[in-house]
């Protein structure tokens, strides 16, 4: 059995939330969710809502997984992680400034902070638990 060696580990899991960044600024690209999420205003606020939150989470855990595969300590690599996905998560929304029909909220911006926290303070109570 193929042994993977610990730079390609890190080349793959670097891969992941990279990809997962590509994924977020895709779907920040299109301009008319309405289609996807039913048209209805209140439920398309609710499922915007949390697919902030859930991608933020995701792209979180990547981060911190990325980290810990490059050799990072454990709270160092999840304070990096919270912070990569905070900043990114500013970008994202500096991005959707310059998409037609797509406006800037800073609430998008505070759930993709929640999606992060949520992440961070599992990973915080997995640590306190071992």
């Amino acid at each position: 059995m193929a042994r993977i060696n610990k730079k390609t580990k890190s080349i793959f899991s670097w891969s992941l939330p990279i990809l997962w960044m590509v994924l977020i600024f895709i779907s920040s690209s299109i301009s008319d969710f309405s289609a996807i999420t039913g048209g209805e205003e209140k439920r398309s606020d609710l499922v915007s809502s949390l697919v902030h939150i859930v991608m933020y989470a995701i792209l979180t855990y990547l981060l911190v997984f990325a980290f810990i595969s490059s050799g990072f300590k454990y709270k160092k690599a999840i304070g990096y992680g919270f912070i990569i996905a905070v900043l990114y998560g500013i970008t994202d929304e500096f991005h959707q400034y310059f998409v037609p029909g797509r406006e800037v909220h800073v609430s998008d911006w505070l759930l993709d902070v929640v999606g992060a926290f949520i992440v961070v303070n599992l990973f915080k109570y997995k640590l306190k638990n071992k």
